[in-house]
Protein backbone atom coordinates (compact mmCIF):
# COMPACT_ATOMS: atom_id res chain seq x y z
CA UNK A 1 0.00 0.00 0.00
CA UNK A 2 1.03 2.81 -0.82
CA UNK A 3 1.68 5.75 2.10
CA UNK A 4 2.51 9.64 2.08
CA UNK A 5 5.29 11.38 3.96
CA UNK A 6 6.77 14.93 3.98
CA UNK A 7 10.94 14.55 4.09
CA UNK A 8 13.43 17.68 3.59
CA UNK A 9 14.87 17.54 0.32
CA UNK A 10 18.90 17.06 0.45
CA UNK A 11 21.36 16.36 -2.23
CA UNK A 12 20.99 12.60 -1.03
CA UNK A 13 17.69 12.26 -2.67
CA UNK A 14 18.27 14.03 -5.61
CA UNK A 15 18.74 10.71 -7.94
CA UNK A 16 14.82 9.41 -6.62
CA UNK A 17 13.23 12.53 -7.80
CA UNK A 18 14.90 12.63 -10.96
CA UNK A 19 13.76 9.46 -11.64
CA UNK A 20 10.52 10.33 -10.41
CA UNK A 21 10.38 13.36 -12.86
CA UNK A 22 11.65 11.02 -15.91
CA UNK A 23 9.17 8.97 -15.59
CA UNK A 24 6.72 11.79 -17.15
CA UNK A 25 8.62 14.10 -18.34
CA UNK A 26 12.03 14.90 -20.72
CA UNK A 27 12.33 18.57 -20.44
CA UNK A 28 15.34 20.09 -18.31
CA UNK A 29 13.06 22.01 -15.73
CA UNK A 30 12.11 18.46 -14.37
CA UNK A 31 15.20 16.22 -14.92
CA UNK A 32 18.25 18.66 -14.71
CA UNK A 33 20.38 17.81 -11.52
CA UNK A 34 21.58 20.88 -11.56
CA UNK A 35 18.17 23.12 -11.74
CA UNK A 36 16.61 21.26 -8.80
CA UNK A 37 19.88 21.63 -6.60
CA UNK A 38 19.24 25.13 -7.43
CA UNK A 39 15.24 25.56 -7.01
CA UNK A 40 15.08 23.26 -3.91
CA UNK A 41 18.48 23.70 -2.01
CA UNK A 42 19.75 27.06 -2.59
CA UNK A 43 16.84 28.73 -2.50
CA UNK A 44 17.42 31.67 0.34
CA UNK A 45 14.34 30.73 2.39
CA UNK A 46 15.72 27.31 2.82
CA UNK A 47 15.51 23.99 1.31
CA UNK A 48 12.14 22.51 -0.12
CA UNK A 49 10.21 20.02 1.60
CA UNK A 50 8.93 17.06 0.02
CA UNK A 51 5.19 15.44 -0.24
CA UNK A 52 6.32 12.06 -0.93
CA UNK A 53 4.08 8.81 -2.17
CA UNK A 54 6.18 5.90 -2.16
CA UNK A 55 4.97 2.03 -2.72
CA UNK A 56 5.42 -1.01 -0.04
CA UNK A 57 9.43 -1.36 -0.95
CA UNK A 58 9.61 2.56 0.45
CA UNK A 59 10.66 3.44 -3.51
CA UNK A 60 9.67 7.50 -4.56
CA UNK A 61 6.68 7.04 -6.46
CA UNK A 62 5.73 10.39 -6.46
CA UNK A 63 6.15 13.84 -5.28
CA UNK A 64 5.21 17.41 -4.98
CA UNK A 65 7.50 19.89 -3.03
CA UNK A 66 6.48 22.81 -0.36
CA UNK A 67 9.39 25.57 -1.24
CA UNK A 68 9.19 28.22 1.33
CA UNK A 69 9.25 31.78 1.39
CA UNK A 70 9.13 34.10 3.75
CA UNK A 71 4.76 36.03 2.79
CA UNK A 72 4.33 39.58 4.40
CA UNK A 73 0.54 39.67 5.43
CA UNK A 74 1.03 43.50 6.45
CA UNK A 75 4.46 45.75 6.05
CA UNK A 76 4.73 44.65 9.69
CA UNK A 77 3.95 40.97 9.90
CA UNK A 78 5.18 38.28 8.51
CA UNK A 79 4.69 34.77 8.24
CA UNK A 80 5.85 31.56 7.40
CA UNK A 81 4.87 31.32 3.21
CA UNK A 82 5.30 28.16 0.66
CA UNK A 83 4.26 27.76 -2.77
CA UNK A 84 3.78 23.90 -4.37
CA UNK A 85 5.73 23.12 -6.73
CA UNK A 86 6.77 20.22 -9.02
CA UNK A 87 3.86 17.67 -9.11
CA UNK A 88 4.84 14.10 -10.85
CA UNK A 89 3.41 11.03 -9.84
CA UNK A 90 4.70 7.89 -12.02
CA UNK A 91 2.57 6.28 -14.64
CA UNK A 92 1.74 2.59 -12.97
CA UNK A 93 0.31 4.36 -9.41
CA UNK A 94 -1.24 7.47 -10.76
CA UNK A 95 -4.71 7.39 -10.07
CA UNK A 96 -7.24 9.42 -8.46
CA UNK A 97 -6.82 8.20 -4.61
CA UNK A 98 -2.76 8.94 -4.95
CA UNK A 99 -3.96 12.51 -6.22
CA UNK A 100 -6.26 13.27 -3.60
CA UNK A 101 -3.98 11.93 -0.88
CA UNK A 102 -0.83 14.24 -2.02
CA UNK A 103 -3.53 17.08 -2.47
CA UNK A 104 -4.32 16.27 1.40
CA UNK A 105 -0.69 16.63 2.83
CA UNK A 106 -0.08 20.67 1.05
CA UNK A 107 -3.31 21.89 2.89
CA UNK A 108 -1.39 22.46 6.40
CA UNK A 109 1.78 21.59 6.29
CA UNK A 110 4.25 21.68 9.96
CA UNK A 111 5.64 24.91 10.17
CA UNK A 112 3.94 26.73 7.18
CA UNK A 113 1.25 29.23 8.28
CA UNK A 114 0.61 30.35 4.36
CA UNK A 115 0.41 28.04 1.14
CA UNK A 116 0.19 28.80 -2.30
CA UNK A 117 -0.57 26.74 -5.60
CA UNK A 118 -2.16 27.11 -8.69
CA UNK A 119 -3.44 23.80 -11.31
CA UNK A 120 -3.65 22.56 -14.16
CA UNK A 121 -6.14 20.89 -16.68
CA UNK A 122 -5.16 17.90 -14.61
CA UNK A 123 -5.21 18.85 -11.01
CA UNK A 124 -8.25 21.49 -11.78
CA UNK A 125 -10.84 19.23 -11.34
CA UNK A 126 -9.81 17.60 -8.05
CA UNK A 127 -8.89 21.32 -6.36
CA UNK A 128 -12.37 22.57 -7.38
CA UNK A 129 -14.88 20.09 -7.65
CA UNK A 130 -13.49 17.11 -5.35
CA UNK A 131 -11.96 19.39 -2.68
CA UNK A 132 -13.97 22.75 -3.58
CA UNK A 133 -10.72 24.75 -2.85
CA UNK A 134 -12.06 28.58 -3.21
CA UNK A 135 -10.16 30.59 -5.53
CA UNK A 136 -8.94 33.45 -4.30
CA UNK A 137 -7.99 35.16 -7.21
CA UNK A 138 -7.37 34.55 -11.11
CA UNK A 139 -3.88 35.83 -12.94
CA UNK A 140 -4.96 37.97 -15.83
CA UNK A 141 -2.96 37.80 -19.17
CA UNK A 142 -1.77 41.38 -20.96
CA UNK A 143 0.72 41.74 -24.07
CA UNK A 144 1.47 43.31 -26.78
CA UNK A 145 1.42 41.73 -30.59
CA UNK A 146 4.80 42.96 -32.58
CA UNK A 147 5.75 40.60 -35.33
CA UNK A 148 2.90 38.04 -37.83
CA UNK A 149 5.12 35.95 -39.33
CA UNK A 150 5.72 33.01 -36.51
CA UNK A 151 1.95 33.35 -35.90
CA UNK A 152 0.81 33.00 -39.50
CA UNK A 153 3.48 29.96 -40.26
CA UNK A 154 1.08 27.03 -38.87
CA UNK A 155 -1.52 28.60 -41.35
CA UNK A 156 0.04 29.28 -44.34
CA UNK A 157 2.65 27.64 -46.62
CA UNK A 158 3.21 30.64 -48.72
CA UNK A 159 6.59 31.93 -47.32
CA UNK A 160 6.37 34.79 -49.65
CA UNK A 161 2.78 35.86 -48.56
CA UNK A 162 4.32 35.59 -44.50
CA UNK A 163 7.29 37.80 -46.13
CA UNK A 164 4.82 40.60 -46.89
CA UNK A 165 2.82 40.43 -44.05
CA UNK A 166 5.46 40.85 -42.23
CA UNK A 167 7.06 44.01 -44.14
CA UNK A 168 3.08 45.15 -43.88
CA UNK A 169 3.62 45.23 -39.96
CA UNK A 170 7.20 46.46 -39.75
CA UNK A 171 5.96 50.49 -39.20
CA UNK A 172 4.11 49.43 -36.29
CA UNK A 173 7.33 48.35 -34.64
CA UNK A 174 8.83 51.58 -35.89
CA UNK A 175 6.14 53.14 -34.08
CA UNK A 176 6.41 51.65 -30.93
CA UNK A 177 10.02 52.65 -30.66
CA UNK A 178 9.28 55.47 -32.00
CA UNK A 179 6.91 56.15 -28.83
CA UNK A 180 9.17 54.74 -26.12
CA UNK A 181 11.35 57.56 -27.34
CA UNK A 182 8.87 59.86 -26.86
CA UNK A 183 7.21 58.71 -23.77
CA UNK A 184 10.77 58.24 -22.20
CA UNK A 185 11.41 61.80 -22.63
CA UNK A 186 7.96 63.29 -21.29
CA UNK A 187 7.72 60.81 -18.36
CA UNK A 188 11.76 61.13 -17.61
CA UNK A 189 11.54 57.34 -16.95
CA UNK A 190 14.67 55.08 -18.45
CA UNK A 191 16.30 52.06 -17.62
CA UNK A 192 19.50 52.57 -16.13
CA UNK A 193 22.45 50.86 -13.73
CA UNK A 194 21.97 48.73 -10.69
CA UNK A 195 21.41 51.17 -7.80
CA UNK A 196 23.98 50.41 -4.52
CA UNK A 197 22.77 48.07 -2.20
CA UNK A 198 21.76 50.38 0.27
CA UNK A 199 19.62 51.82 -2.70
CA UNK A 200 18.10 48.59 -3.30
CA UNK A 201 17.54 47.89 0.42
CA UNK A 202 15.58 50.90 0.47
CA UNK A 203 13.35 50.75 -2.62
CA UNK A 204 12.58 46.73 -1.15
CA UNK A 205 11.35 48.15 2.01
CA UNK A 206 9.21 50.71 0.92
CA UNK A 207 8.00 48.39 -1.55
CA UNK A 208 6.68 46.35 1.00
CA UNK A 209 4.48 49.24 2.33
CA UNK A 210 2.45 49.89 -0.64
CA UNK A 211 2.31 46.36 -2.54
CA UNK A 212 -0.32 44.73 0.25
CA UNK A 213 -0.01 41.13 1.07
CA UNK A 214 2.64 39.54 -0.94
CA UNK A 215 5.54 37.27 -1.15
CA UNK A 216 9.03 38.59 0.19
CA UNK A 217 11.36 40.36 -2.24
CA UNK A 218 14.99 41.03 -1.49
CA UNK A 219 18.02 41.29 -2.94
CA UNK A 220 19.03 37.52 -2.02
CA UNK A 221 15.28 36.02 -4.03
CA UNK A 222 16.70 38.37 -6.97
CA UNK A 223 19.67 37.25 -7.37
CA UNK A 224 18.75 34.05 -6.86
CA UNK A 225 15.32 34.01 -9.09
CA UNK A 226 16.95 35.71 -12.06
CA UNK A 227 20.64 35.02 -11.96
CA UNK A 228 21.94 32.33 -10.46
CA UNK A 229 19.98 29.36 -12.21
CA UNK A 230 21.25 26.96 -14.35
CA UNK A 231 18.26 27.72 -16.59
CA UNK A 232 15.47 29.83 -15.09
CA UNK A 233 17.75 32.92 -16.20
CA UNK A 234 16.39 36.64 -16.47
CA UNK A 235 16.99 40.41 -17.37
CA UNK A 236 16.74 42.75 -14.63
CA UNK A 237 16.09 46.45 -15.69
CA UNK A 238 16.41 49.23 -13.13
CA UNK A 239 13.93 51.88 -13.73
CA UNK A 240 14.93 55.51 -12.91
CA UNK A 241 13.13 58.79 -13.09
CA UNK A 242 14.58 62.27 -12.45
CA UNK A 243 17.68 60.36 -10.51
CA UNK A 244 15.62 57.95 -8.50
CA UNK A 245 15.60 54.41 -8.79
CA UNK A 246 12.38 53.40 -8.75
CA UNK A 247 12.63 49.64 -8.84
CA UNK A 248 13.03 46.78 -11.32
CA UNK A 249 11.48 45.01 -14.29
CA UNK A 250 12.78 41.54 -14.85
CA UNK A 251 11.75 39.97 -18.06
CA UNK A 252 12.94 36.55 -19.94
CA UNK A 253 12.49 35.47 -23.38
CA UNK A 254 11.02 32.16 -23.71
CA UNK A 255 9.13 30.03 -26.35
CA UNK A 256 5.30 29.33 -26.27
CA UNK A 257 3.87 27.49 -28.75
CA UNK A 258 6.30 28.57 -31.89
CA UNK A 259 6.44 32.00 -30.75
CA UNK A 260 8.99 34.03 -29.33
CA UNK A 261 7.61 36.05 -26.42
CA UNK A 262 9.10 38.13 -23.93
CA UNK A 263 7.54 37.91 -20.78
CA UNK A 264 7.45 40.50 -17.95
CA UNK A 265 8.50 38.21 -14.49
CA UNK A 266 8.33 41.15 -12.11
CA UNK A 267 7.43 44.79 -11.48
CA UNK A 268 8.95 46.06 -7.94
CA UNK A 269 8.68 49.46 -7.53
CA UNK A 270 9.04 51.66 -4.30
CA UNK A 271 5.84 53.86 -5.21
CA UNK A 272 2.99 54.33 -7.23
CA UNK A 273 3.93 55.46 -10.71
CA UNK A 274 1.95 58.05 -12.36
CA UNK A 275 -0.39 57.02 -16.09
CA UNK A 276 2.92 58.55 -18.08
CA UNK A 277 5.47 56.90 -16.10
CA UNK A 278 3.36 53.55 -16.30
CA UNK A 279 2.50 54.37 -20.01
CA UNK A 280 6.39 54.96 -20.77
CA UNK A 281 7.34 51.85 -18.92
CA UNK A 282 5.28 49.38 -21.26
CA UNK A 283 6.92 51.04 -24.31
CA UNK A 284 10.65 50.21 -22.94
CA UNK A 285 9.46 46.66 -22.71
CA UNK A 286 8.18 46.61 -26.01
CA UNK A 287 11.54 48.27 -27.25
CA UNK A 288 13.63 45.98 -25.41
CA UNK A 289 10.88 42.65 -26.97
CA UNK A 290 11.52 44.65 -31.01
CA UNK A 291 15.47 44.89 -30.04
CA UNK A 292 15.58 40.90 -29.51
CA UNK A 293 13.64 39.86 -32.14
CA UNK A 294 10.95 38.74 -29.84
CA UNK A 295 6.87 37.85 -31.45
CA UNK A 296 5.25 39.42 -28.49
CA UNK A 297 5.36 41.13 -25.43
CA UNK A 298 3.40 39.07 -22.47
CA UNK A 299 2.67 39.09 -18.72
CA UNK A 300 0.23 37.12 -15.74
CA UNK A 301 -0.25 38.87 -13.06
CA UNK A 302 -3.11 39.86 -10.21
CA UNK A 303 -4.59 42.91 -11.84
CA UNK A 304 -6.47 43.70 -8.66
CA UNK A 305 -3.08 43.99 -6.88
CA UNK A 306 -3.05 48.32 -7.10
CA UNK A 307 0.94 48.10 -7.49
CA UNK A 308 0.42 45.80 -10.43
CA UNK A 309 -2.85 47.62 -12.31
CA UNK A 310 -0.72 49.87 -14.04
CA UNK A 311 0.18 46.32 -16.31
CA UNK A 312 -2.99 46.50 -17.94
CA UNK A 313 -4.41 49.15 -20.25
CA UNK A 314 -2.84 51.28 -22.95
CA UNK A 315 -0.72 49.84 -25.12
CA UNK A 316 -1.19 47.11 -23.69
CA UNK A 317 -4.42 43.98 -24.69
CA UNK A 318 -5.97 41.91 -22.09
CA UNK A 319 -5.84 38.84 -23.38
CA UNK A 320 -8.97 36.48 -22.53
CA UNK A 321 -7.99 33.12 -20.90
CA UNK A 322 -9.66 31.21 -23.72
CA UNK A 323 -6.26 32.30 -25.80
CA UNK A 324 -4.30 30.95 -23.65
CA UNK A 325 -3.28 27.22 -22.82
CA UNK A 326 -5.52 27.56 -19.37
CA UNK A 327 -6.48 30.35 -16.92
CA UNK A 328 -4.44 30.31 -13.54
CA UNK A 329 -6.60 30.29 -10.57
CA UNK A 330 -4.46 30.72 -7.41
CA UNK A 331 -5.78 29.15 -4.27
CA UNK A 332 -4.38 30.14 -0.50
CA UNK A 333 -4.22 27.86 2.27
CA UNK A 334 -3.88 29.64 5.37
CA UNK A 335 -3.51 29.11 9.37
CA UNK A 336 -6.16 30.55 11.59
CA UNK A 337 -4.19 33.42 12.53
CA UNK A 338 -4.49 34.37 8.61
CA UNK A 339 -7.56 32.78 7.41
CA UNK A 340 -8.73 35.93 5.92
CA UNK A 341 -5.87 35.54 3.60
CA UNK A 342 -7.98 32.74 1.82
CA UNK A 343 -10.27 35.01 0.23
CA UNK A 344 -7.98 38.24 -0.18
CA UNK A 345 -8.18 38.98 -4.22
CA UNK A 346 -5.61 41.75 -3.76
CA UNK A 347 -2.19 39.32 -2.96
CA UNK A 348 0.67 40.75 -5.04
CA UNK A 349 1.42 37.78 -7.37
CA UNK A 350 3.56 37.93 -10.19
CA UNK A 351 5.35 34.84 -12.48
CA UNK A 352 8.20 35.14 -10.39
CA UNK A 353 5.98 33.25 -7.72
CA UNK A 354 5.18 30.68 -9.96
CA UNK A 355 7.75 28.42 -11.61
CA UNK A 356 6.42 28.61 -14.88
CA UNK A 357 9.84 30.59 -16.24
Amino acid sequence: MNSIGLDLFNKKKLSEHIAVGASVYSSPEVIDPDHLLWKHLQNPYGPSTSVSLRNEMEDLVGRSFIQPRTFWVTPSISCRGATITDLVIMPAVRNAASLISMTRAIKSPDGIDVVVHTSNDSSDLIYRKLFKFPIAFTLAATGLPLRVSNILKPHFTNSTLIKVAELLVSPWRWLLRASALAMGAVSNVKFAAEPSDSVMSEIFEEYRHHAGAHFERSQRFLNWRFSEGPLFHGKVEWVWSQGECLGYLAFKQVTLGGLVVFVTMDAVLRRRLTLKEAIALKFLAARLAIEGSCDAVFTLVNIENSALKWLKGFPFFHIPDRHLPHSTPIFIHASNEHRSLEKQVDVFFTLADLDYF
